[in-house]
């Protein structure tokens, strides 16, 4: 099955009579390719293709009326610039700037280079962009709660809590976790490594209500609840065109990537609510993606972090603290590595505890006798042994001081404890039904 992904981009027309709605109609008509888009302003307008695969064919409509991968988007960007004339074009990273064209020079190059730079005022250019970018990682982000649905491992909210000083409320939801943030915090600069898939919604604010999804580590979608792109014109006569712009454009696109990582969530139900108003968009977006009321009343300001059912909330404690914390959520499974890892670890030192005295003892004594030794000697293997014999001692040492921290800091942390009764409730509920389930077979 071919994976689809949107692109965006812009059309920038800088002669009215060479580029219009019907040059801009006309071409995606004759290359059939599947696209939304619409004349903005003054001759600008925004384009939204789907693209496959390294070299980003974008999708077209062959004679038999199937939806196949074309040419390469930057094939198409060349044709474009061929095709239409006075046009700057921006799709993605394919940036090609429309011929001048301007035929005999007069004498005063000044005063015509001047005439054509007024005309360019509106144009936006890549620079711009840039700049734009840097402005908007400048602004203060509002005072308002923040939903994340992540792969955010659970040992790493902590330090994200101390670091952003925001409380944050966390639950599973089947494979991924949400995370509540009293306060909306820059995901991009406040969580490194950046997860691969991660969503976010508020409410508040300015621009809001305000969808962002990013997958990847690098590419951003953004939903506000406006109006989608129209189809193009020559789509409407053909059914399949239309049915894959609803799933793979616009809306549609978002919606499947929203539940592309996640075993929880509908793509329909989803789009059905991006699709919906902005004043209830939000809510139904909320109810699409599997998750309770509470969430959308933190949202909204009808509720703290701190009491939403069920979940675990980190606020900022100082260093100590917070590494404390994040190691006990580490060993106990719930962070980066792989909790068969931690399992056979927590087996191995912390749930013999004698054992790893016993033989932390006999290799002090053996590193000890090794030391003694090689300082009665002489010559250079005397000094081996004497750095041998000091390793096998400080490890020892260490590997008790270490392993007594990591056991005190799972005694003390309320959020082991908490996930740890939890599991251990549901083996005993797995196990209450697997019994249930063999006298009923008896019976």
């Amino acid at each position: 099955m071919t994976m689809w992904r949107p692109v965006s981009g812009d059309i920038y027309g800088l002669d009215a009579e060479l580029f219009n709605e019907e040059a801009f109609q006309e071409f995606f008509r004759e290359e059939r390719v599947l696209a939304r888009g619409h004349n903005v302003e003054n001759g600008h307008y925004e384009i939204e293709l789907a693209v496959t695969g390294r070299r980003r064919r974008v999708a077209v409509l062959d004679a038999d009326g199937y939806v196949i991968p074309g040419m390469p988007l930057s094939e198409l960007v060349d044709t474009m610039d061929q095709k239409l004339r006075k046009v700057q074009i921006v799709i993605e990273d394919e940036i090609r700037y429309g011929d001048i064209n301007l035929g005999s020079v007069a004498p005063d190059v000044e005063a015509d280079i001047a005439v054509f730079e007024e005309g360019l005022a509106g144009v936006r250019t890549p620079e711009d962009a840039a700049d734009d970018s840097d402005e908007e990682d400048a602004e203060e982000l509002p005072d308002a709660p923040l939903l994340m649905i992540s792969d955010l491992a659970l040992a790493e909210v902590p330090a994200i809590a101390a670091v952003t000083k925001v409380p944050m409320a966390v639950m599973p939801h089947g494979n991924v976790r949400v995370l509540v943030a009293a306060k909306a915090v820059d995901v991009k600069k406040m969580i490194f490594p950046r997860p691969v898939y991660h969503l976010t919604l508020r409410t508040q604010g300015d621009d809001a209500p305000l969808l962002t999804l990013g997958l990847d580590n690098q590419r951003l979608l953004t939903w506000t609840w406006e109006d989608q792109l129209p189809v193009m014109d020559w789509m409407t006569d053909y059914e399949a065109a239309l049915e894959f712009a609803d799933e793979n454009l616009g809306a549609g696109a978002i919606a499947r990537r929203c539940v592309l990582e996640i075993d929880q969530g509908s793509a329909g139900d989803v789009r059905r609510a991006l699709l919906s108003s902005k004043t209830m968009g939000p809510a139904f977006f909320v109810q699409a993606m599997g998750l309770g009321p509470e969430i959308l009343d933190v949202l909204e300001g009808r509720l703290d972090v701190a009491e939403i059912p069920d979940a675990e909330v980190f606020k900022q404690a100082n260093l100590s603290d917070t590494i404390r914390q994040v190691v006990a959520l580490e060993i106990s499974g719930h962070g980066v590595a792989t909790p068969k890892l931690w399992e056979n670890y927590r087996k191995l030192y912390l749930g013999n505890p004698g054992l790893m005295s016993a033989t932390a003892a006999i290799q002090a004594a053996l590193g000890g006798s090794v030391f003694v030794g090689a300082l009665q000697a002489k010559g250079k293997k005397a000094r081996w042994g004497a750095g041998l014999g000091a390793f096998l001692m400080v490890n020892s040492i260490s590997r008790v001081l270490t392993t007594h921290y990591i056991q005190e800091s799972l005694e003390h942390s309320e959020a082991v404890r908490k996930l740890t009764e939890a599991a251990a409730e549901e083996a005993r509920e797995e196990e209450r039904e697997r019994l249930e389930r063999e006298k009923d077979a008896d019976d």
